[in-house]
């Protein structure tokens, strides 16, 4: 009775770590994939560029009194319109581009988290 339990305690614990392994893997994964494309598209949000690749959408933001520093280095037909907040070294870890008012399309990069701001 006892080995029955533990199997079935440690199964459960085994499915536990496998699912927060892919929990983790997905939160900092930030390709664009069809869940965030299908967003893109939901919320009439355009595709930009920045440092030679295309970053991700996330989400709207409203920004409030908050106002981001313009960015210089966006690419495409929006360049003109990216803005982000300053303090990351080599680049930022999300651009936004301006909606209405005070809200904002936030984006992130295309790459796994800990490689932001290399290169």
């Amino acid at each position: 009775m006892s080995r029955q339990v533990a199997k079935w305690v440690l199964t459960i614990a085994a499915l536990g770590v496998l699912y927060v392994g892919v929990e983790v893997l997905l939160m900092y994964n930030h390709t664009p994939t069809v869940y965030s494309t299908i967003k893109r598209l939901q919320d009439h949000a355009p595709v930009i560029e920045a440092y030679g690749e295309q970053w991700t959408y996330k989400d709207i933001v409203d920004l409030k009194e908050t106002k981001p520093t313009k960015f210089t280095q966006g690419e495409g037909a929006y360049k003109d319109q990216m803005y982000f907040y300053p303090g990351r070294p080599n680049s930022p870890a999300n651009i936004f581009v301006k909606k209405q008012g005070t809200e904002y399309y936030r984006y992130m990069r295309t790459t796994i988290m800990f490689f932001h701001g290399v290169g």
